[in-house]
């Protein structure tokens, strides 16, 4: 049985969610307590190393009562620092590298969180972890993706749930939701429009 994963983020009108190797903070606080009563919700909160690279988070719930979820890293190469904070003890971090990725690096990691070969080629092999993470028994994933992981996700069909926050202004350049061509049709049914002040969470689940 496939996991529930929902992926979250907030975008400005233009699509952007991020802007390159410089951090940028888009929700308002009540986005950002509906963030975390979310995270409360789920197993595990997912990422990839574009996230930890730039904006070094904890994942861990601020706004929200519960337990913090596992932290899970898609990491093809295993480039995470060992000084990254999802590294740190508040809850328990799984890496998810390839078969290409240096050992060394891979040994090192290993010190600080279980880091899981998945797939022979040069990327993680999406829909393996995802298998991997049912049979250790997570029921509900949070993805907290940048642009390219949202869009392998995505086009591995293994989204089931997207709550994007709008936020009223526009970036021009940088990041988006989703970086490259989806090659493959994906459809979604709007289920539901909440206001937070200035900005909107649309919710879609996959039809």
């Amino acid at each position: 049985m496939k996991p529930h994963v929902i992926l979250n983020c907030a975008m400005s009108l233009d699509g952007v969610i991020g802007r390159g190797k410089r951090r940028i903070k888009l929700s308002n606080h009540k986005d950002m307590v509906r963030m975390h009563k979310l995270r409360a919700t789920v197993d595990a909160i997912l990422i990839g190393i574009g996230t930890i690279l730039v904006d070094n988070p904890k994942l861990t719930l601020k706004y929200a009562k519960g337990k913090n979820p596992l932290r899970v890293v898609v990491d093809s190469r295993a480039r995470t620092p060992l000084s990254s904070k999802v590294l740190r003890g508040e809850s328990e971090t799984m890496i998810f590298v390839s078969g290409r990725a240096s050992k060394e690096r891979v040994e090192k990691l290993s010190e600080k969180a279980k880091v899981i070969v998945c797939g022979r080629g040069r990327h993680v092999d999406l829909k393996l972890m995802v298998r991997k993470l049912a049979a250790l028994g997570l029921r509900r994933i949070m993805l907290e993706g940048g642009g390219h992981l949202n869009r392998s996700m995505i086009e591995e069909d293994l989204v089931d749930e997207m709550n994007i926050t709008v936020v009223s202004r526009f970036l021009g350049e940088g990041t988006h939701i989703t970086e490259g061509r989806i090659l493959r049709e994906n459809e979604f049914k709007l289920k539901k429009i909440t206001r937070l002040d200035d900005q909107v969470v649309l919710t879609y689940r996959r039809k």
